[in-house]
C-alpha cells in the first residue's frame, strides 16, 4: 500500500509541478499577499483536482466526448478568466506593488479564484480521464476501494506538499524582493496569463471554425 500512496503523490506532483493556469494564478496570490495568498488559492486548486479526480473515478469525466458544448463552455470560461486575470496583473504592475501579509483579498476569493481556474480548464478533467481509464497500468495491483483510497490520499498529499511549497517559497522570496524585481515578476505573471488565455480562446475560435 506503501507503493500505491507513492505512485499517487508522484503522479500529484507530475500535474502540479508544470507551469501552468493553477501555478499561474497561484504565484499571482503570492505577489499580491504572500504566503497566504499563495497558500490559499493553492488550496483552491487543489480542490478543483480533487472535484475532477472523484469524477474521473465514478466516469463522469464521458460527460466532455458525449456533450462537446461542455468543453467548449468550460474554454470559453477558463480563456476569459485567464485573461481577465491577466489584465488586473497588469493593472497591479503598472500601479506598483507592494506585499501584503495580513490584509488584501478575503480568503474565500483566494480560494475561489484558485478552484474558478481548475474548474474552467477542460484539460485537468482530460487528465483526469485518462488517469481513471489507466489506473491498473499506474501500478495499482488491484482496482479495490482500498486502493483506490490510498491512492487518492497520495494524490492529495502530493497536490498540498505542492501549495506548501509555493507558499513557502512566497514567505521566503517574495518579500526580499526589490520594488522594481516585484513589478517586473507581476509584470511577467500578468502577461503570461494574458497569453495563455489568448492562446486557449484562439484554439477555442478555431476549432469552431
Amino acid at each position: 500500500m506503501i507503493g500505491i500512496f507513492l505512485r499517487g503523490l508522484l503522479l500529484s506532483l507530475s500535474l502540479s509541478v508544470p507551469l501552468g493556469p493553477g501555478n499561474l494564478a497561484i504565484l499571482r496570490a503570492g505577489l499580491r499577499s504572500g504566503w497566504r495568498g499563495a497558500v490559499l488559492t493553492g488550496l483552491g486548486t487543489v480542490a478543483g483536482d480533487l472535484t475532477y479526480f472523484t469524477l474521473s473515478l465514478v466516469g463522469a469525466a464521458t460527460l466532455l466526448v458525449q456533450w462537446p458544448a461542455l468543453g467548449t463552455a468550460m474554454a470559453a470560461a477558463g480563456a476569459v478568466l485567464l485573461i481577465g486575470l491577466g489584465m488586473l496583473t497588469l493593472r497591479d504592475a503598472w500601479r506598483g506593488v507592494s506585499v501584503s501579509w495580513e490584509a488584501g483579498a478575503s480568503s474565500s476569493r483566494l480560494f475561489l479564484t484558485g478552484l474558478a481556474i481548475t474548474l474552467t480548464n477542460p484539460m485537468v478533467l482530460l487528465w483526469f480521464a485518462a488517469i481513471a481509464s489507466t489506473m491498473l497500468r499506474l501500478g495499482i495491483p488491484e482496482v479495490t476501494p482500498t486502493a483506490v483510497a490510498v491512492f487518492y490520499s497520495g494524490f492529495t498529499a502530493g497536490s498540498l506538499l505542492w501549495v506548501g511549497v509555493l507558499g513557502l517559497v512566497a514567505h521566503g522570496g517574495v518579500r526580499r524582493l526589490s520594488p522594481p524585481v516585484l513589478r517586473a515578476l507581476t509584470l511577467l505573471c500578468g502577461l503570461t496569463l494574458l497569453a495563455m488565455g489568448g492562446w486557449s480562446g484562439w484554439q477555442l475560435l478555431a476549432s469552431l471554425g
